[in-house]
């Protein structure tokens, strides 16, 4: 059938799917993260001051293209971010600062961990396996450190104009300078501490702790399918000798992925959104406090969302009682902690203003419950607007005591060929009523004022024919002050029956007028009756007896309605579930406002990211803003009703090995008209099996 071989279409393009502005072959691969070196504190005296740190980074090029490595103040070069953690306490933590970040600006190209070099013969770039080492020293250099907020990490993207390389620091006389892209940072103001990597000296003396460091490595360009060796971190043991801090590595040797890794017994899960934007990776470590009483504490890693993390929300069964709540940043500044309370069943953490967690870093949050935990799923509202979904799900244990059914949207549908039908943008006598049955040799047009530019899709007007079912020209006039334009600006037809009512006219194409407008109904034949009700309000009208003459103004009782186009201009298709998917019951995955009368699949599978392989969501060819959200392991075909509706029953087994269970829905709707597929799809589910 059309709907099967448009899906398989879909997945043979799936390999395309990729950020915005993703370069095909572009991969760097961070090799090497260790040296971690004091530079120098400051502030009050040992254990009370700030310490200044750095790492050594080695990177290569296992890709199929050059990476480019422009020198600032130019765009594209790779950046490096720096992250400090302790775990103690039954947390891990972030105990920098947000720190400042390496800009990149020169490649040396030699041979490495990624093979024999192909040396570009430039410095501007990274040729194919070639390798470069930043050393400790050189990543402590102040003149190429920037803020960790001018860097977009999603898109690896970086605009000099403007930036802190650009206008300076404000500390130095006469900064901030106009933003011109051209270098005005001046080194002579910095201590052996400031814009480097910055640790607080007591949470370097923790008893017991463990502490690793981590490097993040950002290109612009960059698939995140090939970001897995980008994040690398190692263990290190910090000493104080009297004057002097050293950090050595111990046993802890260096892994890929995030560092929430080091916690032990947590459990670690990441979720994106989508295409958009990046990564928040959500760990989670329960511990039975006596008394059927549960902690649980949680450490949220923004790796590389542009947007940040506005809430972190979790679902809490509605018999459970959340309480001794906990918060941690990276600032330590208690009065832009964030807030929680329990609204619903969910428990919510809200971010205050100007502190929602940024990429490459990490905040805590905790609390007890009176309930076991269970698989669920979270959720971090996006902070600031962009591209993308207002939220990112990831899954974690949740206070259900069992696990707790879930369901949740995710993702956007495209739009179909069924047009919207708005509201009238503009009506006069809108109730209608008994007509005068009054008809005329004469085009008669009614002037429709308003002043902002409108989309006319079609209007009504109250009328009745003479006799019969007659089909009589419809038109639009522009009109300037009292003068009707002799010719109209769209024609289309009208049919017309013999009972009194609103009978519409539609083009096929919406109308742009830019202010008023006249409509009219030819009736020179005489086989329609004027719109003229009798009793109603009186209306400017005009008209005249041929089409070469000139329109005269009366009045008449017209009664009409003028149906506009608002964005989206089609109906998009909208997936919703009737039920939980709780074990023993049943739930159905419903489509509404699909093209009627034809055909949809459901679509269902284990994965949003991935399908064999290639990475979620996967765009439609040559259908815009199409996306196929969800692995298409199942497929079943049911028929769209005439309203455009559909359902699909899904039994869940009362099964309790099932729990926990997570599955994704998506329609594919067949919609010839619609583009050159054919098809339209849906936003996307995702449901978890539970009690």
């Amino acid at each position: 059938m059309k709907q099967f071989s448009a899906l398989a279409l879909v997945l043979l393009a799936a390999g395309l799917a990729a950020q915005s502005n993703t370069v095909p072959g572009l991969n760097g691969r961070l090799t090497i993260v260790d040296d971690l070196t004091y530079w120098g504190r400051r502030g009050p005296a040992h254990p009370n001051g700030e310490v200044g740190m750095s790492m050594l980074n080695e990177m290569c090029n296992p890709g199929s293209v050059n990476i480019p490595w422009q020198a600032p103040m130019q765009p594209n070069h790779p950046k490096f971010g720096f992250l400090i953690c302790r775990v103690a306490g039954g947390r891990i933590e972030q105990i920098n600062e947000w720190s400042f970040c390496k800009h990149a600006f020169v490649s040396v190209n030699v041979n490495g961990s990624c093979g024999t070099c192909i040396d570009p013969g430039t410095g501007s770039l990274m040729g194919l396996n070639c390798s470069d080492t930043y050393g400790a020293g050189n990543n402590a250099d102040r003149f190429w450190l920037g803020p960790p907020r001018e860097i977009n990490p999603w898109l690896g993207t970086w605009n000099p104009v403007g930036s802190y390389f650009d206008i300076g620091d404000p500390a130095q006389a006469g900064y901030p300078a106009a933003a011109d892209g051209v270098r005005s940072l001046s080194q002579n103001i910095f201590d052996a501490v400031q814009n480097r990597v910055t640790v607080d000296e007591v949470d370097l003396l923790t008893p017991g702790a463990s502490y690793f460091y981590g490097l993040q490595l950002i290109h612009q360009g960059e698939a995140v399918t090939v970001r897995g060796d980008n994040l690398a971190h190692r263990g290190f043991t910090p000493s104080w000798s009297g004057g002097n801090w050293t950090f050595a590595n111990n046993a802890a040797q260096q892994v890929y992925g995030s560092i929430l890794d080091r916690w032990p017994g947590a459990t670690v899960n990441v979720g994106g959104n989508g295409n958009d934007d990046g990564r928040f990776y959500v760990a989670v470590k329960t511990t039975s406090i006596g008394g059927g009483r549960y902690h649980y504490e949680y450490a949220v890693h923004n790796v590389d969302n542009s947007r940040a993390g506005a809430t972190f929300r979790l679902p809490i069964a509605a018999n459970a009682v959340a309480n001794n709540f906990s918060f941690r940043d990276i600032d330590k500044v208690a009065g832009n902690d964030w807030s929680a309370a329990r609204v619903g069943n969910e428990l919510v953490f809200s971010a205050s203003a100007n502190n929602p967690l940024e990429w490459n870093t990490i905040y805590n949050f905790g609390f007890d419950a009176d309930i076991a935990p269970g698989t669920g799923t979270s959720r971090i509202d996006e902070a600031r607007p962009g591209p993308g979904q207002l939220t990112v799900d990831v899954p974690t244990l949740v206070p259900g005591g069992q696990t707790v059914a879930t369901y949740a949207v995710f993702g956007a549908g495209c739009p179909g060929s069924t047009q919207i039908q708005q509201p009238p943008c503009a009506q006069f006598n809108a109730a209608g009523g008994a007509m005068t049955l009054q008809t005329s040799p004469n085009e008669y047009v009614y002037r429709v004022a308003t002043t902002v530019a409108s989309q006319v899709l079609s209007f009504d007007i109250w009328t009745a024919s003479t006799g019969g079912t007659v089909t009589v020209p419809a038109h639009l006039y522009a009109i300037s002050g009292s003068t009707v334009a002799a010719t109209p600006i769209a024609s289309t037809t009208i049919t017309v029956g013999p009972t009194q009512g609103f009978y519409r006219a539609t083009f096929a194409q919406p109308v742009t007028v830019t202010g008023s407008f006249c409509l009219g109904v030819d009736s020179s034949a005489q086989t329609v009756h004027l719109s003229n009700v009798a009793g109603a309000s009186q209306f400017p009208v005009y008209s005249r007896p041929t089409p070469t003459s000139a329109w005269t103004l009366s009045l008449l009782r017209p009664a009409f309605r003028v149906n506009c186009v608002q964005v989206p201009q089609y109906q998009v298709p909208a997936l919703t579930n009737s039920a939980l998917p709780v074990l023993g019951t049943s739930y159905d995955v419903r489509l509404a406002q699909a093209l009627p009368s034809s055909q949809a699949v459901l679509v269902s599978g284990r994965s949003s990211t991935d399908f064999q392989g290639l990475p979620l969501p996967a765009p439609v060819p040559f259908a815009p803003g199409c996306n196929i959200l969800v692995e298409p392991y199942a497929l079943n075909t049911v028929a769209t009703s005439a309203t455009g509706t559909a359902s699909y029953p899904i039994s869940v087994p009362n099964t309790p090995s099932l729990a926990g269970f997570v599955a994704y829905h998506q329609w594919v709707v067949l919609d010839l008209p619609a583009n050159i597929p054919g098809i339209a799809v849906s936003n996307a589910s995702t449901v978890t099996v539970g009690y």
